[in-house]
């Protein structure tokens, strides 16, 4: 369950409990080895149209152009790459 508070807001957001299809048990020993793996490819697919910075659990991705249609076309192109990679590893 995920819930969001926002200082700006009077209302709050609260996700449903949904069950976990896909994913790692936690404290299995082999957990992070395939987290890993599976993370590090991510940054390839998306190289050539920005810069990923990985740390542990965590992905930020960094786009930078001069204009803001440069910038939107590259944003959607990153975001159309994630979706294929995040779709195709589930």
């Amino acid at each position: 369950m995920i819930e969001i508070k926002s200082p700006k807001s009077i209302h709050n957001l609260t996700s449903d409990w949904e069950i976990l299809k896909h994913g790692v048990p936690q404290g299995y020993i082999l957990g992070p080895l395939p987290f890993l793996v599976y993370i590090n490819i991510l940054p390839l697919q998306i190289n050539s149209l920005s810069e990923s910075i990985l740390f542990a659990d965590d992905t930020s991705v960094i786009i930078s152009k001069d204009n803001f249609i440069d910038f939107s076309t590259s944003a959607n192109q990153v975001l159309a790459c994630m979706i294929e990679w995040f779709s195709a590893n589930k």
